[in-house]
């Protein structure tokens, strides 16, 4: 379950590249399957943020324009806990 296909075609990959969220992250369920989840209310979201950052910080320091690279540097939600078990997105009503 995890992300639903609206959360993702409409927010998380958003146009895709540097507008892709940084957050979304694949794992797979229980029965084998692939799903997508969000990171950003994890613990892992410290360590995404800064590598986000030390990315960033590379691509200024060789004057790289980041939304060229195709990097993911979206924050494009409020964020959602890791559950693979249980469908999330905007399209659900809670």
């Amino acid at each position: 379950m995890a992300l639903t296909p609206l959360q993702l075609a409409d927010v998380c990959f958003l146009n895709g590249g540097a507008q892709q969220c940084r957050y979304l992250d694949e794992d797979v369920n229980d029965a084998g399957v692939l799903i997508h989840v969000c990171k950003k209310l994890s613990p892992d979201r410290k360590i995404i943020d800064e590598e986000v950052a030390e990315e960033l910080a590379t691509m200024a320091a060789a004057n790289q324009d980041p939304k060229t690279t195709g990097h993911e540097l979206g924050d494009n939600c409020q964020g959602y806990v890791v559950l693979k078990t249980k469908a999330q997105g905007y399209d659900l009503t809670p």
